[in-house]
């Protein structure tokens, strides 16, 4: 007889389906499929049953039933080896070059540095009044960055009109002063950097959301916007495989004191002139000359040619004499 299922070919005997394991109904003696899809049933006393019911199968094939399985296996395994083989993909390895050294010890609340807020939440100013006192602390431009390889200037102001600028691994000294008049905040900035000159400024935020200064300089308009923060310093690591000469080691000063170096063993270095202080790494060349590097917005290299005395006492850089500290 046929499966009314698969329509093969089955003993008359068996009453499950060996193909597709359908269950046959023992009455039946065998059935005709036309190709309406309507199932003629005789009986087994050989009258034709009623042929108005569509028996027409379903047909599922196990080998695609295989395929699809086998399909969606192989698209799990493949999506499983992408997302580990990204977790342990590594960027190209770059050399140490500076790390950060906060210029303030650390609070118990972390030393996070301020970012600007976004657009979607309105910041409360709770600066009523603005003095020069509002100044005080530390400021960078809302809109610089840094990497490792470069940085930018921290500007720290204190009480008593003293101003530090932290730019990289230089430090330089000035003072400011108080030019407010009528109720305009403003200040004259001295130091050896690009916002020197008279300013009226401004003051706004609140202790949560941090604070922003605003500069305008009184004679070209121009606005400098700066959001207060922790002042930071780089420390370079030191130049690979440096060579270094004894008889430099020390400190040496001009005669009028006013420029100095230190040159230290552990292959470190300090430059102070006037009022700048340059904090480095050095080595001797295989020109006997002394190789300095230090960062300011990027790393610099300086090369100076220099001759010491038979008792060790004088040192020529360049075209300056120094004199070692006893």
């Amino acid at each position: 007889m046929l499966c009314p299922r698969c329509a093969k070919e089955i003993p008359d005997t068996e009453t499950i389906c060996p193909y597709c394991m359908q269950e046959i109904d023992t009455n039946l003696e065998f059935n005709d499929f036309r190709e309406d899809g309507f199932v003629q049933i005789k009986s087994k006393n050989g009258s034709k049953a009623s042929a108005s019911v569509n028996y027409k199968p379903k047909y599922f094939d196990i080998s695609e039933y295989k395929m699809f399985t086998a399909a969606i296996l192989f698209v799990l395994a493949v999506s499983v080896f992408t997302i580990f083989s990204l977790r342990f993909v590594q960027n190209e390895q770059t050399p140490y070059v500076a790390e950060y050294h906060s210029t303030e010890q650390p609070t118990e609340e972390g030393t996070e540095e301020h970012t600007e807020e976004t657009t979607a939440k309105k910041i409360v100013n709770k600066v009523k009044k603005v003095t020069i006192k509002n100044l005080y602390g530390s400021w960078k431009l809302s809109s610089a960055e840094e990497t490792d390889y470069t940085a930018i200037p921290y500007f720290t102001f204190s009480e008593g009109g003293y101003l530090q600028e932290n730019y990289g691994t230089i430090v330089a000294k000035g003072t400011y002063k108080d030019l407010t008049e009528k109720g305009q905040p403003g200040v004259y900035i001295s130091i050896d950097a690009r916002i020197r000159g008279a300013y009226d400024f401004d003051v706004t935020g609140n202790d949560d959301d941090g604070y922003t200064l605003t500069l305008t300089d009184k004679e070209s308009g121009i606005v400098y916007v700066f959001v207060q923060t922790q002042a930071q310093m780089k420390k370079l690591g030191t130049i690979p495989e440096y060579k270094l000469d004894k008889r430099l080691l020390g400190t040496w000063y001009t005669k009028d004191r006013k420029k100095a170096y230190k040159f230290v063993k552990n292959g470190r270095m300090k430059r102070r002139t006037d009022l700048v202080t340059f904090y480095g790494v050095w080595t001797v060349d295989v020109k006997g000359e002394v190789v300095v590097k230090y960062m300011k917005d990027e790393i610099k290299t300086t090369v100076s040619i220099y001759k010491i005395s038979k008792d060790g006492k004088r040192i020529r850089i360049n075209d300056d004499i120094y004199y070692k500290e006893k």
